[in-house]
């Protein structure tokens, strides 16, 4: 069975190679494109107003950086270059940094820059279907009273901020564009939780499987999950890096009290890695169960053919001899020959049958 991470992978490593020869900064999407247009929706709030624009054009994000409230602006499809190079432009963002953005293959990452702070990261999902985890990229600029979002493709992870938004609970509609970006950076590594819960559920069917029914499957199983936790790996060590950063580094876009709140996000992280190394042991014990079960079957197996094969084995020497065709061979004609010698063969089915039931073979 193919490996759909590894397609998806190796697709976009053929595309990775469209930007062979071209020089630093050029933009060039990489990632999977759609026939849609990209969404823009931009959400204008403060602590007693809130505006929200779900069919917002280029022209009103440019104007959303020098507004009083803070403004969120949010971008789903990244496949426009065009548009992506205006908005990158107006808000001075470093071409290098748009260019990371347009590669949705990129390792997670934050970059601190005058105007603003970018920050790359792995939303993770599992198809429901298939079972399987996919990851799509997000990358939020912080300014001073705004945010931009970068999403591969739209979702609804981001629904429970918009929600607080709208109804304002919470401190949120009170504080500044910092906190709002600290919040979709929280929930989007709370989502991680989600993915680790699901992949401990289905270890512990796994091992259930395997004691049962250690079949082929089983195996493929392993490696998948296997498969996935190397990828969660890969993700969120850097992740905990760039929250040391926000954390730690004098950031002047990110307030005092806001800083501590990344020190939660790092702890979360911290507490996720420790749960995917423990996973990673839990999955080679797995295979080291799968790979004993098999071999205790097997076995199992060969034990009762060996068993089968030691019964037989007197009494096909019993009939051999008395098959050969010699005249004169003693009790050829004696009136009860063969039913001694039916005597003889079952009394050694019978004994060779209790010596290894006193074995415990059988």
């Amino acid at each position: 069975m193919k490996n759909p991470h590894i397609k998806k992978r190796n697709t976009r490593k053929k595309k990775v190679s469209q930007k062979a020869g071209l020089p630093p900064g050029s933009m060039v999407f990489i990632g999977d494109k759609h026939e849609e247009a990209p969404e823009l929706t931009i959400i204008d709030y403060d602590a007693s107003k809130y505006e929200v624009n779900t069919k917002a054009t280029l022209q009103d994000a440019l104007m959303r950086k020098e507004t009083n409230p803070v403004s969120w602006i949010n971008i789903d499809q990244l496949h426009d270059v065009e548009l992506m190079e205006k908005l990158g432009s107006h808000y001075e963002i470093h071409p290098l940094l748009m260019e990371d953005i347009l590669n949705t293959d990129l390792r997670p990452k934050v970059e601190d820059e005058d105007e603003y702070v970018m920050l790359s990261l792995k939303m993770l999902q599992y198809e429901e279907q298939t079972d399987n985890l996919t990851t799509d990229q997000v990358s939020l600029i912080l300014g001073k009273n705004y945010v931009i979002s970068f999403r591969e493709k739209p979702d609804n992870i981001f629904e429970p901020i918009i929600n607080r938004l709208s109804s304002s609970k919470g401190s949120i509609r009170s504080r500044g564009a910092d906190y709002l970006f600290y919040s979709l950076t929280d929930v989007i590594v709370d989502n991680y939780f989600t993915i680790i819960e699901n992949i401990g559920n289905q270890l512990e069917k796994l091992e259930e499987r395997i004691f049962n029914h250690p079949g082929e499957d089983a195996l493929q199983e392993i490696h998948r999950i296997k498969s996935d936790l190397l990828q969660l790996r890969k993700i969120t060590y850097p992740i905990r890096e760039s929250m040391r950063k926000l954390e730690n580094d004098d950031i002047d876009l990110i307030e005092d009290k806001t800083r501590k709140y990344f020190t939660d996000i790092y702890e979360h992280i911290v507490q996720i890695i420790e749960t995917i190394e423990s996973y990673r042991e839990v999955v080679s014990g797995l295979k080291d169960l799968y790979l004993s079960s098999i071999s205790y079957r097997m076995n199992k197996v060969m034990q009762v053919l060996t068993i089968i094969a030691t019964i037989f084995i007197p009494l096909t020497f019993l009939v051999g001899v008395y098959g050969m065709n010699f005249e004169n061979m003693p009790e050829l004609h004696w009136k009860y020959a063969y039913f001694v010698l039916w005597g003889i063969m079952i009394s050694i089915v019978v004994i060779l049958f209790w010596y290894f039931k006193k074995k415990k073979w059988i």
